[in-house]
């Protein structure tokens, strides 16, 4: 079951919020937490994808497809690949464009780590293809006048399961909430 921390709103923001007329929320579940979370989630699609190797960090931006809490990306190479052989652990972002000079409190966005399982059409075609099945790929593909995913290509899936994700986005009521898996 997963758990909840809340920070509170600093006493000295407390003012400012009430005049700007932000509420913030209690939850009162993970759950309720959650369905607040996948909102944002789903009105997004691009994460920046931390790896590492060694002493070496990479991050890339990505397209996503969300499944419940986890995260499927579908690339075709790159270093973040070689990475991944090496460390499975991953951390990520996902922020909406904002102005603090037009408005302070409208930031939003997600940090969140995990750990990364990878799929290769070479390697596990059988789960390679249920992922695509599942994320609706090639309803997508069809749109290009594409059957498959082009062979041409060493696609593999990226699966990210977070096991803990920081959101904060105070005009919709967030203010610094942190989901774990436990």
């Amino acid at each position: 079951m997963p758990t909840l921390h809340q920070q509170p709103v600093p006493a000295m923001l407390v003012p400012f919020f009430k005049k700007e007329g932000i509420k913030i929320k209690k939850y009162s579940s993970p759950a309720s937490f959650e369905r607040d979370l996948k909102r944002f989630l789903k009105r997004n699609h691009v994460l920046h994808l931390g790896t590492s190797r060694g002493s070496q960090p990479r991050v890339t931006p990505l397209e996503y497809r969300l499944v419940g809490l986890s995260f499927y990306i579908l690339s075709e190479g790159g270093g973040k690949f070689s990475n991944l052989k090496d460390n499975k652990k991953v951390g990520f972002s996902i922020a909406e464009p904002y102005d603090s000079e037009e408005d302070f409190f409208g930031n939003k966005g997600v940090q969140a780590w995990g750990t990364a399982k990878m799929y290769s059409r070479r390697e596990n075609p059988k789960k390679f293809n249920a992922v695509l099945k599942k994320l609706n790929i090639m309803k997508l593909l069809k749109r290009f006048g594409m059957k498959e995913v082009p062979p041409e290509f060493s696609y593999r899936i990226i699966e990210i399961t977070p096991h803990k994700i920081k959101y904060g986005n105070p005009r919709e009521g967030v203010y610094h909430v942190t989901w774990k898996k436990t």
